[in-house]
C-alpha cells in the first residue's frame, strides 16, 4: 500500500460532514481493495452513508525492482456522527501472500449541548440568600475547555441582549458570583450570592433575570439558560405625594409596590 506524500493517516471532520479516505496499492497481479471497520467490510448495503469509489484501472508503475500495477480506491462516509470516530482499514490483496493493510484514524468533532439542570429552567431564591445554577455539557468532542465557557446575564430573552459576566472582575451591577467546573462529571455551576431585587427605591439593578451558559468547541457553539426568580418582602417603589385639592373634589393617591 502506498502512503500519502505527507504520511497523514489521521483525519478530523465536523459532525454531518463527509469524510473521504483514499487508498493506493501496488502488486502483480493488480490488487483488489476492500475497506473495513472493526474487521467488518464496509459497503453501501451495510450503511447507506457509505460510498465506495470504483477501483481505478490498473496502471503500470516503475519501481527499483521493476514494474508493478497501481490501483486506487476511495471511501466516502457522509453525514458523519460522533460514533463514526474510529479506525478504518484499507485491505489490499491479489492472491499472493501476504496481504497488506493500512489504518486511518477518523475523529468526528461534535458541538456541545448545554443542558440546564433546573425544573422548568427556573431557580427561586430569597433575597440575601444564594442561588446555585447547575448546567451539564453533553456530547462535546473534543470536550469543552474552561476557556470555551461563557456566562451571560440578561433581563431579555436572548444572550445578545445580555452582559458577559465570565470575568468576575466585571460584575459591578451584580451580586458576588463564583464559577466552578467539574470536568469529569461535566457539570458547570454558577453561584449567585446575596441575591438582591434592587438595592434602592426605584433602582433597576437586580440579580433577577436570565443566566445563559454558552459552550464552544471547534465544532460549534450552544447555549441555554436558567431564570432566577427572587422572593422578598414587599417594597414601595413609588410613594404617594402630598396634594392640595378643592373641597368636594376627589383625591387620588397612587402607591406602587413590588415583591
Amino acid at each position: 500500500i502506498l502512503f500519502p506524500p505527507d504520511d497523514t493517516f489521521n483525519y478530523t471532520v465536523n459532525e454531518s460532514s463527509t469524510a473521504i479516505f483514499e487508498c493506493s496499492s501496488t502488486g502483480i497481479p493488480p490488487p483488489s481493495i476492500l475497506w473495513t471497520k472493526n474487521n467488518e467490510v464496509l459497503d453501501e448495503a451495510s450503511d447507506s452513508r457509505v460510498s465506495l469509489g470504483q477501483p481505478s484501472q490498473p496502471e503500470l508503475f516503475e519501481t527499483d525492482n521493476g514494474f508493478v500495477f497501481v490501483v486506487n480506491r476511495t471511501l466516502n462516509l457522509a453525514n458523519t456522527v460522533g460514533s463514526d470516530t474510529d479506525n478504518y482499514t484499507c485491505l489490499a490483496f491479489n492472491g499472493v501472500d501476504p496481504n497488506d493493510t493500512q489504518s486511518f484514524e477518523l475523529f468526528v468533532q461534535v458541538p456541545p449541548v448545554v443542558v440546564p439542570l433546573a425544573s422548568g429552567k427556573q431557580v427561586v431564591g430569597k433575597e440575601g440568600q444564594i442561588a446555585v445554577l447547575m448546567f451539564r455539557v453533553d456530547n462535546a468532542a473534543p470536550p469543552v475547555k474552561l476557556e470555551g465557557l461563557r456566562w451571560i446575564y440578561s433581563t431579555g430573552a436572548s444572550p445578545e441582549d445580555g452582559m458577559d459576566i465570565t470575568d468576575l472582575q466585571n460584575r459591578t451591577t451584580l451580586s458576588m458570583l463564583s464559577i466552578s467546573e467539574f470536568p469529569d462529571q461535566r457539570y458547570i455551576n454558577l453561584t449567585v450570592s446575596n441575591l438582591q431585587q434592587g438595592r434602592f427605591e426605584g433602582e433597576d439593578e437586580t440579580d433577577e433575570g436570565r443566566y445563559f451558559l454558552e459552550a464552544t468547541n471547534p465544532a460549534g457553539v450552544h447555549y441555554d439558560f436558567i431564570d432566577v426568580i427572587i422572593e422578598g418582602p414587599p417594597r414601595i417603589v413609588s410613594s404617594p405625594s402630598d396634594d392640595v385639592i378643592i373641597d368636594g373634589n376627589p383625591a387620588l393617591f397612587v402607591c406602587e409596590a413590588v415583591a
